[in-house]
């Protein structure tokens, strides 16, 4: 049986998938904006065993008929928010094996910045950074940013040149042998050991040196998550972690399979990637009570500010469609991921699903016992190899999956108990490679490699 990843999803405001929880009496999101709160979860997070938190982000907010719909506001869906990178320092101070995953966009940012925040977290969590990785699809971002909005296909060629550039600053401008730091010789750095890079692509120009020094992974852990064909094989080509999503286990099979094949075809290995879905748990002494508890929680979802929540992801209206009509004929130049879900369903049936559960994929009720074992179950069904968990109140739905559910995971073997890996990349591929393998194609960009990926494909 395999070892799961686990990580905690969340974004530093008040609502996460399920619009209007944050009114629940249980709910401490609304406490977003204290330090406090946030090292407090992240100390839970570290006592259940979590492999890392997950800061989803966007700059967006919801936007129907060209203005921004008052339960946005009401409801705080998606606005206001912060920016969650500046957590990190912080709760990396206050626990010592918890990772970190956090949201940058390939549209709004530029590399070398991008690479030199990454790097510095790097160096400051030890090796226990992430990267998700996205484009941004919302025409109120590019608004703000007074850019253009790309199709989706380019969106994710601009990404492809974004990461290129990365790598070469990452892996190619300092050699592990440069950083010398000998005082009686007065020698930090050996020049002959630093390189300039040159990049000039369709999207993005950089020449000289990475300002930052070789930091315990040099590129962070490259997560991703995109649901059309040119997004998982994006995923395929680049990322360490990707999420799969999906109503049900066959659809999660699917995607994990694909992307399996797709790793594959890249020349990386099918287990090159390792695929993750979200799961929310409701939990309680017997799976009568604990069928109460979701429907509770779930009696609290607003559902205007759940229609804006989806026209903010996808660009689609859902009060728009026709509900006897197919889902599949649905299109947008938005993100697809939450599109591609209900391929197979009416509009009226897409509605209703996404009105109660939102994004959330899996959701598990039970008592802890029968929590563990519908996730095993999960695991062997779909080949998934780990997940994000959702709350639906927090702390308190982390504080029962912590307590309750993962020693039983960790009685059937499905989770670790111990804590001994330093940084995430080698928490995920095992000990001795905190850097990237030389299967992935950010290592052509190393100094003196003759490798590429296309090398690799047919050897």
């Amino acid at each position: 049986m395999k070892t799961i990843i686990l990580g905690a999803f969340e974004i530093n405001q008040v609502n996460l998938t399920s619009q209007g929880l944050w009114a629940h009496p249980d709910q401490n999101t609304y406490r977003y904006k204290e330090l406090a709160y946030w090292t407090e979860l992240a100390k839970v997070l570290e006592r259940g065993f979590f492999d890392f938190l997950f800061l989803a982000d966007s700059y967006g907010y919801p936007l129907l008929g060209g203005a921004v719909p008052p339960v946005s506001f009401e409801q705080a869906v998606e606005i206001p928010k912060n920016d969650p990178m500046l957590l990190i320092p912080a709760l990396a101070a206050a626990t010592r094996d918890l990772s970190f995953v956090v949201t940058t966009s390939t549209s709004c940012e530029h590399p070398y910045a991008n690479a030199r925040r990454f790097a510095t977290l790097d160096h400051l969590t030890g090796g226990r950074i992430g990267w998700n990785v996205v484009t941004t699809s919302s025409a109120v971002v590019a608004d703000l940013f007074g850019t253009r909005q790309l199709p989706h296909d380019e969106r994710y060629a601009m990404a492809q040149d974004f990461l290129d550039l990365s790598y070469k600053l990452f892996e190619g401008s300092w050699e592990d042998r440069a950083v010398v730091v000998d005082k009686a010789a007065r020698l930090y750095a050996d020049s002959r050991y630093v390189h300039p890079i040159a990049h000039d692509g369709p999207y993005f120009r950089s020449h000289g040196y990475f300002n930052s020094e070789p930091s315990p992974q040099r590129t962070p852990v490259l997560v991703q998550a995109g649901a059309s064909p040119v997004g998982r094989a994006f995923a395929a080509a680049n990322a360490e972690v990707a999420f799969v999503q999906g109503k049900d286990a066959k659809m999660l099979r699917e995607q994990v399979d694909d992307l399996r094949r797709r790793a594959a075809a890249a020349g990386r290995g099918a287990e090159a990637v390792k695929a993750i879905a979200g799961l929310s748990v409701a939990t309680a002494p017997s799976r009568a009570e604990a069928e109460d508890k979701l429907e509770e929680w779930l009696s609290w979802v607003n559902p205007d500010a759940a229609r804006a929540y989806y026209a903010m992801m996808t660009g689609v209206d859902l009060a728009a469609l026709d509900p006897d009509s197919a889902f599949a004929k649905v299109t947008t130049e938005g993100g697809r991921t939450q599109v591609e879900r209900y391929r197979d369903v009416s509009v009226r049936e897409a509605v209703a699903d996404f009105l109660r559960r939102g994004m959330r994929e899996l959701i598990v009720t039970g008592t802890p016992r029968d929590a563990a074992e519908a996730i095993a179950a999960i695991v062997d069904e779909t080949d998934l190899d780990g997940f994000n968990f959702t709350p639906f109140v927090s702390p308190g739905s982390y504080v029962d999956f912590a307590e309750q559910v993962v020693p039983e995971l960790q009685r059937i073997g499905l989770m670790r108990t111990e804590r001994t890996l330093p940084t995430l990349r080698e928490r995920l591929f095992g000990a001795g490679n905190a850097r990237l393998p030389e299967t992935h194609p950010a290592a052509r960009h190393r100094p003196g490699s003759v490798t590429t990926v296309a090398d690799l494909a047919t050897t």
